[in-house]
């Protein structure tokens, strides 16, 4: 049974010109994938907002469009993942907007679709989106923090390790050998290869770009009108002979708009071939978020394997402390993680030393390092009252970022108000 505190677990897939929102509660046996028109399965929520001269009130999605369309007097936005980018305010006429406050917008205005399933301070979220990074990451945190949504509760991944945790939450049958991903946006396809190393413990997942493949519209205009539909069907199966051959696949996943067409049948038909399950659809990403929230809350944990993401971390990360009187090994940064979400803060004393060493252990070679950071002498503090925050975070995959603070020790001695700051390289075993 899920926890009260996690009653409601969302995946909220945040794209250039749409997203898609799932939830999971005790109500549903699986994730529920919510249409912004009720009764419908029109998944897809235009990512957009709409903000009336004179007035407060953001609208969003359809209903953004709408007030668009009508030539309303306002402020439209059609493009949030590239303003978050930009990370400049909007200037209006009432004031200047920050870019928080248009994310803060949309998600609230996303969150209301699944209103009855539990309140904000119930809700746990999965952000995923096609690439995630700085400063994506620290907008919507803030955004999500703002609207009562706890930091513990906040999460984030990118599309493909969505598609890992899709994938693993079904029937193991669809995915016993290859699994080809097609994703078809604006003029491009783009084919991905899913497979496990087994010979690894847990099983590795590798998500491979295997090529792409452009239908634009100059390609359009050369081939015409009467040929397009079946020209592009010619190109996309050669695409998919040339990616699938000589190896096992279990089941083919078609994600796009353009993939629901007419031209695409006799393709699909061609895929499904050799007992391959085909599949077409837009919400992979959404209910792979939810279904990535859910792990991570402990409401449904699929062991033995573990996703070989380029944003995971491969160190686990620690030092030895004494803790009640005895030496042992204290961990700070878990191996597996996304760098995005590996942080850690923690406070201790010096006793009897001017240095900080922190271990690095590669999750696969079990190759340790060990890195020492110098702390300068204190003025007029004797031993055993220097106390010292860490805060340790990462600035990619392999760069961490280690801060010391002096905090001072009781009323006895204030902080100097010292700093020491580390970059380690752990590619290279270096710092900067």
């Amino acid at each position: 049974m899920i926890r009260e505190q996690h009653r409601t677990i969302v995946g909220l897939d945040i794209g250039r010109e749409y997203s898609q929102i799932t939830f999971f509660n005790r109500s549903h046996e699986d994730p529920v994938t919510v249409s912004p028109v009720p009764g419908s399965e029109k998944y897809l929520i235009p990512t957009c907002l709409f903000r009336i001269k004179g007035e407060k009130e953001w609208y969003f999605g359809a209903d953004a469009v709408k007030l668009k369309k009508e030539n309303a007097q306002g402020y439209f936005c059609d493009d949030l993942i590239r303003q978050m980018d930009l990370q400049q305010p909007v200037e209006l006429e009432e004031g200047s907007i920050p870019t928080i406050e248009l994310a803060q917008a949309f998600i609230k205005g996303c969150l209301e679709l699944l209103s009855g399933t539990g309140t904000l301070e119930q809700i746990s979220i999965m952000i995923t989106m096609q690439e995630m990074r700085e400063p994506f990451i620290s907008i919507l945190k803030k955004a999500l923090l703002n609207l009562g949504i706890s930091r513990n509760r906040i999460f984030f991944q990118d599309h493909m390790e969505s598609f890992f945790y899709f994938m693993l939450n079904q029937k193991k049958s669809l995915w016993t050998y290859h699994v080809a991903l097609f994703e078809y946006e604006k003029d491009t396809i783009v084919a991905y290869d899913f497979y496990a190393d087994y010979q690894t413990k847990p099983a590795m997942v590798h998500i491979e770009k295997k090529g792409f493949l452009t239908l634009d519209e100059r390609l359009h205009t050369r081939v015409g009108e009467s040929r397009w539909n079946e020209e592009r069907a010619r190109r996309f199966q050669d695409m998919t002979e040339s990616m699938m051959k000589g190896a096992a696949y279990s089941s083919v996943y078609l994600v796009g708009d353009e993939f629901m067409k007419e031209w695409v049948k006799p393709c699909f038909k061609t895929l499904c071939s050799r007992r391959r399950h085909g599949f077409v659809g837009k919400n992979l990403y959404t209910k792979g978020a939810c279904y990535a929230a859910m792990q991570r809350v402990g409401e449904k944990i699929v062991d033995g394997f573990l996703y070989d993401s380029p944003d995971m971390i491969h160190f686990n990360i620690g030092m030895d402390m004494i803790v009640k009187g005895r030496e042992t090994y204290y961990p700070i940064i878990t191996a597996g993680s996304n760098w995005y979400e590996a942080y850690h803060e923690c406070e201790f004393i010096l006793d009897h030393t001017n240095e900080v060493t922190v271990m690095a252990k590669e999750m696969t070679t079990g190759e340790t390092r060990h890195e020492t950071i110098r702390i300068d002498p204190i003025k007029n503090r004797p031993d055993r009252t220097v106390r010292l925050r860490m805060t340790v975070r990462f600035l990619d995959q392999h760069m961490c970022q280690i801060r010391l603070e002096d905090q001072g020790f009781g009323g006895l001695y204030r902080s100097s108000g010292k700093v020491w700051e580390e970059i380690i390289n752990l590619k290279k075993g270096e710092q900067i």
